[in-house]
């Protein structure tokens, strides 16, 4: 509703998910980690839990920030970014 609400004001409010596990969005989500990493995929290919695999996918997205930096770099003073973490 956050979303909705700023976009009524004719305010460019985004979202940016940090949650590799999320599956159900009751929102738009602009920018998604889930490109970068899925934790499915981790847990898979790294043979690891669901707690592992989330703090390596938190690892790998810090180890490619220059990903998370070019998807916001189209932001303006006036945008207002929200990030939804895990959790």
């Amino acid at each position: 509703y956050l979303q909705e609400h700023a976009e009524l004001f004719g305010r460019n409010f985004l979202v940016v998910n940090l949650d590799p596990a999320a599956e159900n969005f009751g929102y738009r989500c602009d920018i998604d980690i889930r490109d970068l990493v899925t934790l499915d995929d981790v847990k898979e290919e790294m043979d690891l839990g669901p707690n592992g695999g989330l703090v390596f996918c938190l690892e790998y997205l810090l180890e490619n920030l220059d990903w998370l930096l070019d998807e916001l770099s189209s932001l303006n003073d006036e945008d207002y970014v929200l990030f939804d973490c895990p959790g």
